[in-house]
């Protein structure tokens, strides 16, 4: 199996946001089975694999992503509402 088969995982939700704004697909969220300290348990993005993702983490992770602010705080929002209800 290649690696472009295997999907990309991910627990940094601020990287999964820049990921859906880039246009990779959120195949689900998975959840720990013990919960945080404040009681959450904490959620595990699995992303379709895409050979441009290692691209866009590289950007992300140097501080050169370009975003809309008006995107990321919409598409933040509703990820954080899912790991608050706990949604696949």
């Amino acid at each position: 199996m290649s690696q472009t088969q295997i999907p990309f995982v991910t627990s940094e939700t601020d990287l999964a946001v820049y990921l859906i704004l880039s246009g990779i697909n959120l195949l689900e969220i998975q959840y720990e089975p013990r919960s945080t300290s404040n009681g959450r348990k904490r959620g595990i993005f699995v992303f379709q694999a895409n050979d441009k993702i290692p691209d866009f983490k590289n950007l992300y992770e140097s501080g050169q992503a370009s975003i809309n602010m008006a995107d990321w705080k919409k598409t933040k929002s509703d990820l954080l509402d899912r790991l608050m209800k706990e949604l696949p």
